[in-house]
């Protein structure tokens, strides 16, 4: 058989299995899914605008309050918010901040290369009263409303 009569041999069997492909899903029907029919009737619900019922409010069964007594030395005295702010940060955790700020500041002098008009060229370590004015900056920042 010569490479002619092999080639037309190959496409007409190529094409008989196309052909018994096409017969295999000749007789098949495709139907949508119902998730696709969701999908569309959610785009023609979405055009409409209505009330929604709420739905209830969740019921609280654990009770409320203080979880922790406050100690006997203070039931007595007035306990100020700079005390509530102290309680959770401490000076350990201010000294915290400010050590690694100061590393990750002279790590980034480090490895990156600064122009002569740079501002990180000004850089000096920060201090723990510097921190505490920084954060209440911060504070204050988010108590104030300014107008719109």
């Amino acid at each position: 058989m010569s490479s002619a009569e092999t080639d037309i041999e190959e496409s007409s069997n190529s094409s008989s299995d196309v052909s018994s492909l096409d017969n295999d899903f000749t007789g098949m029907q495709f139907e949508s899914s119902s998730s696709e029919e969701q999908v569309m009737d959610d785009d023609v619900d979405s055009q409409f605008w209505s009330e929604i019922e709420s739905e209830s409010d969740a019921e609280f069964s654990e009770g409320h309050g203080m979880i922790q007594e406050v100690p006997e030395n203070l039931k007595d005295s007035t306990i100020s918010p700079i005390d509530c702010y102290r309680y959770f940060i401490t000076d350990e955790i201010i000294n915290l901040i400010v050590r690694e700020t100061n590393r990750y500041a002279e790590q980034h002098l480090e490895t990156h290369e600064l122009t002569k008009r740079s501002k990180n060229l000004q850089w000096k370590p920060t201090s723990h009263e510097e921190m505490l004015k920084f954060l209440g900056i911060i504070i204050e920042m988010g108590l104030v409303q300014m107008p719109k």
